[in-house]
């Protein structure tokens, strides 16, 4: 019977499929050994719009020879929490679906690398920061609309910053968006404060900044977040205005990864990065 295909149905039946081909089997291959009549059955669990009973999984797990306690549990996770409501659907007409899917996915992940030099990344941002970035992208036409997105940030950044094990953070910060004075300089003397605090005080989050000095650098192409997870494949999602792409092919990943590297060796240390906030502040005092 068709389902909904949540991000968490598309993220099971996107690590079966990455599980059947890395045993070289066709979906015709996969549905005989599981036992199904016609192969449009494993067809449709991979995509999402067939789900999966906690009572079936066994069988997947033998059948694909699923052996790692920590795959097995990821995969139970999301089956249990596939029908739970995501995103757009607790903030319909506020969020829509590629956003949904993105926040859905830093639930299930385990670390994020962030590089934008558009804007700092929602998990770290102030409230009024937020909301500046928000009013100034005028993507939200109303004070209602505008209210109801920043109140839904709000909340995804505090259920992602007091999970447990904790989500790890690394962001690479440019010099110049930490010197735009986004929502006036009061706020944005808050915003550079509370980025001195997490560093100093949340052992999940390293922030480094990338100073002018610095020159040419490996993230001129662009801004990217670098996703891994428990279990699966890491993943990379490039974010615009009203879109987002997902790439999980490993030798696009392994670009992004070596780019992420380089960020970090061409940024200041967290230590020196700390200090260099600390003087931006003064400078917006």
């Amino acid at each position: 019977m068709p389902v909904e295909p949540t991000p968490r149905r598309r993220r099971l039946g996107a690590e079966l499929r990455r599980i059947r081909e890395a045993l070289g089997w066709t979906q015709e291959d996969a549905a005989s050994r599981l036992g199904y009549k016609s192969f449009s059955t494993v067809s449709k669990i991979e995509k999402g719009v067939q789900g999966l009973k906690i009572q079936q999984l066994p069988h997947f797990f033998e059948v694909y020879a699923i052996t790692d306690p920590e795959l097995r549990e990821g995969l139970r996770d999301l089956v249990r929490k596939a029908g739970d409501a995501d995103w757009q659907q607790r903030y319909e007409g506020v969020v829509d679906d590629p956003l949904g899917d993105y926040l859905s996915l830093v639930e299930s992940a385990s670390s994020l690398f962030v590089f934008n030099p558009a804007s700092i990344h929602g998990l770290l941002q102030t409230p009024q920061y937020s909301r500046a970035v928000v009013e100034g992208s005028r993507a939200w036409k109303t004070p209602e609309d505008i209210d109801k997105f920043v109140s839904m940030r709000q909340e995804h950044q505090a259920s992602m910053l007091e999970r447990d094990p904790a989500l790890k953070i690394w962001a690479v910060l440019p010099e110049g968006l930490l010197r735009q004075e986004v929502g006036g300089r009061p706020t944005m003397h808050a915003q550079i404060c509370h980025l001195a605090d997490l560093s100093r005080t949340v052992p999940s989050i390293t922030i480094q900044v990338l100073p002018h000095k610095a020159g040419a650098h490996a993230g001129m192409d662009g801004p990217f977040m670098l996703m891994s997870f428990p279990y699966g494949r890491d993943l990379v999602c490039i974010e615009s205005l009203r879109t987002s792409l997902h790439l999980n092919e490993p030798s696009a990943v392994e670009v992004y990864r070596t780019t992420s590297d380089l960020l970090k060796s061409d940024a200041l240390s967290q230590k020196a990065s700390l200090s260099f906030l600390t003087t931006i502040a003064k400078d917006l005092e």
